[in-house]
């Protein structure tokens, strides 16, 4: 492994730092002086800069990626990747068929450090096949979509090297494929689960309830979340370190919310989303009026929603500026 590919290393073992990144554009010196000058303007422009210094950083990046951005592209184009992303000098995401991931992953991942996947699934084999390397590893968020989302992600459940997805979306899925997520034990970094496009039986959200995942945010927009399914949220001995509950577009009525506003394992929630459930009233809301209903709520999502503001004053006094209409 060369110097370089150590610090692509460095750099998708912890991507939030700059100092990696740097030490990478000192590497690069005299080698692709372009690349290093787009490392440290985007390095810049992730911090605090004037607005005059601010518009002259950003029309050099945009000269730099105009110039030289096929050439730093080239082996991702070459791979069908779109969506190619460079982010503080790096390219960091883009979107692959998951045949393709089978096919050149190992050989992207030595050149940039990807950490952002949007994979098209097919039927799971490629994705099982990539996230059984250990070059896999250096994913921490990704989405799948297309046509094979339900088997990539019972692929992606047992594979070996999934351990450190932080966050994973899911654009389509059915009952099996949430409990296929739900009981990994190889999906054990996993702190953001998302699911859209679905619509799913109680049973998922039991199997969610009840499952191995250590989740510090759970997005279950329009999935068709019923007062049952609350409730089973509600009893989730697998939530204790949730904080982002979203349900926003269901079918929750006031007896699934006063469900969750009474629940013994939801008391890390700082943020629920309940907008566009129509059937809501205000009676419903008002269970949040209480500093026990969910005790360290801090933000209160009801946007859509034909409420009287009025009679929501107790909750407004508790959260103040947290309520949302």
């Amino acid at each position: 492994m060369s110097t370089y590919q150590e610090l692509v290393a460095r750099i998708a073992a912890e991507p939030a730092s700059n100092e990696a990144r740097l030490v990478c554009a000192d590497v690069l010196c005299g080698t692709d002086d372009a690349r290093v000058e787009l490392i440290h303007a985007q390095v810049a422009l992730s911090g605090r800069l004037d607005p005059a210094r601010r518009l002259s950083l950003t029309k050099r990046v945009q000269a730099l990626l105009s110039e030289h951005g096929k050439r730093w592209r080239q082996a991702f184009d070459d791979a069908h990747a779109s969506d190619v992303t460079f982010s503080r000098g790096f390219i960091e995401q883009v979107t692959l068929s998951e045949d393709d991931l089978a096919k050149h992953g190992e050989a992207l991942f030595a050149r940039e450090p990807l950490h952002r996947l949007q994979v098209e699934t097919k039927d799971g084999k490629g994705l099982g096949l990539a996230a059984g390397q250990p070059w896999f590893e250096r994913v921490r968020t990704l989405k799948l979509a297309g046509r094979g989302v339900a088997r990539a992600t019972k692929a992606l459940a047992s594979a070996a090297h999934a351990g450190h997805v932080e966050k994973l979306m899911l654009a389509g899925a059915d009952d099996a494929t949430v409990q296929a997520v739900a009981g990994s034990t190889a999906l054990k970094g996993l702190r953001s689960l998302s699911i859209s496009s679905a619509e799913l039986s109680d049973a998922a959200f039991t199997a969610l309830a009840k499952g191995s995942l250590t989740l510090e945010a759970l997005y279950l927009s329009g999935t068709g979340l019923s007062d049952e399914g609350a409730q089973a949220l509600a009893k989730g001995t697998a939530f204790g370190s949730l904080k982002l509950l979203a349900l926003n577009r269901n079918n929750l009525s006031d007896e699934g919310v006063h469900a969750l506003a009474s629940s013994k394992t939801l008391l890390q929630v700082e943020r629920l989303e309940l907008s566009r459930n129509e059937e809501l009233s205000e009676e419903g809301i008002l269970a949040f009026r209480s500093a026990k209903a969910l005790p360290k709520l801090r933000r209160l999502e009801l946007k859509d929603l034909y409420l009287d503001r009025r009679e929501l004053e107790p909750v407004r006094k508790r959260l103040g500026a947290g309520l949302r209409f």
